[in-house]
């Protein structure tokens, strides 16, 4: 008898925790589902096409276009600007803005000012807002670091060789003297005398994003699927 009751008491016990654990289980469910459905979630309906990717001792935001399978364009090399980030976290944020604005239709990269901060901003064909992409450290010009980050637009865009060079290392008036060259831009003081206050995306971009590809050309090959 005392065996029989000991039984029946595991029993119970085993079953009560199953219980518990079941209840825990559908609320955290419930908990997670409702956490997924309030955070922004980017309107893709292809795959990524936007993602870092370390190459050539960088971290590089590169693109992928639906229509070159296997290619891959940089479209930034983050560099450490301070401010906490450093050039992987900056890569990755920078993707993951780029591509949750994509679908939208990306239009122009420009520089603005949200809440007393220089920003690095694209407008989009569906929302004529210039939205953050990136946020400019206290004391940097914005489009110094516009055109340091997104070196390859910014000279191809001004139709000069998208060639990449290598900026910011050494002393400041060599560094700034070499991205005024690279972008036939005077840079007097470390501020730029640029008139292109915008970057045409549209060329950069596939046909299926809303772009052109006039400036599709000479992709080197993607290393893996982003």
């Amino acid at each position: 008898m005392p065996l029989f009751l000991f039984g029946s008491r595991q029993a119970f016990t085993a079953q009560l925790f199953r219980g518990i654990g079941l209840s825990v289980g559908l609320v955290m469910g419930l908990a997670g589902g409702a956490i997924a459905q309030t955070s922004p979630q980017p309107n893709v309906t292809n795959s990524t096409r936007f993602a870092c990717q370390y190459t050539d001792g960088q971290y590089t935001v590169m693109y992928y276009p639906q229509s070159q399978p296997g290619q891959a364009y940089a479209w930034a090399t983050p560099t450490e600007l301070g401010g906490g980030w450093t050039e992987e976290r900056r890569c990755n944020e920078i993707s993951r803005r780029l591509e949750f604005y994509r679908p939208d239709g990306l239009l122009e990269m420009q520089t603005g000012v949200e809440n007393g901060y220089s920003t690095i901003c694209v407008t989009t064909q569906q929302n004529a807002s210039c939205r953050i992409v990136l946020t400019v450290p206290p004391g940097q010009d914005p489009l110094v670091t516009r055109d340091r980050v997104f070196e390859n637009l910014a000279v191809a865009d001004r139709g000069q060789q998208t060639d990449s060079v290598t900026t910011f290392t050494g002393g400041d008036d060599g560094i700034l003297n070499r991205i005024g060259e690279a972008l036939n831009i005077d840079l007097p003081g470390g501020r730029s005398n640029s008139s292109a206050n915008s970057i045409n995306l549209r060329p950069f971009l596939d046909q299926a994003d809303g772009g052109t590809g006039a400036r599709l050309q000479d992709g080197v090959p993607a290393q893996s699927s982003p």
